[in-house]
């Protein structure tokens, strides 16, 4: 069922955001307790404070009720540690917005020229007929 919540959660989240956060976690089922397992005490951390709304919302469309989750790390990290690599992670997270803003702008950019492109091919159609319209010999009609 796992699998299940993590393609609902694939389908939500930037593809990037689910690749790190998500993807590499594996869960246990305990009565109405979903135990999410990270990898590390970062993921584990970095999903408490970002994704748990997705992650509820997720598993109660899987499971068709509320459950309550747990989420479990291998080992703790001290409180420097994590907030070195918290502020590492959201100067990341940042940039990543930055990016696919970027990328949503070219896109949009694209999307303009192709649009472009088409009507200069249409006005090239256009004149080319034109052209080969006036390329035919003219038939001569004699009256009488």
């Amino acid at each position: 069922m796992w699998s299940e919540v993590k393609n609902v959660l694939s389908r939500t989240m930037s593809s990037l955001a689910f690749e790190t956060w998500i993807e590499g976690t594996t869960a246990t089922m305990e009565d109405d307790k979903v135990i999410i397992h990270c990898t590390n005490p970062l993921q584990k951390n970095w999903i408490q404070a970002l994704y748990m709304p997705h992650i509820e919302q997720a598993i109660e469309k899987v499971y068709r009720k509320r459950m309550i989750i747990q989420l479990e790390a291998p080992h703790e990290l001290s409180d420097e540690q994590f907030m070195r690599m918290w502020n590492y992670m959201i100067a990341l997270e940042k940039q990543t917005w930055n990016l696919e803003a970027r990328v949503t702008k070219v896109e949009r950019q694209m999307e303009e020229i192709k649009k472009e492109v088409a009507q200069l091919q249409e006005r090239t159609d256009f004149l080319e007929r034109l052209l080969s319209a006036e390329e035919q010999p003219v038939s001569k009609t004699y009256i009488h």
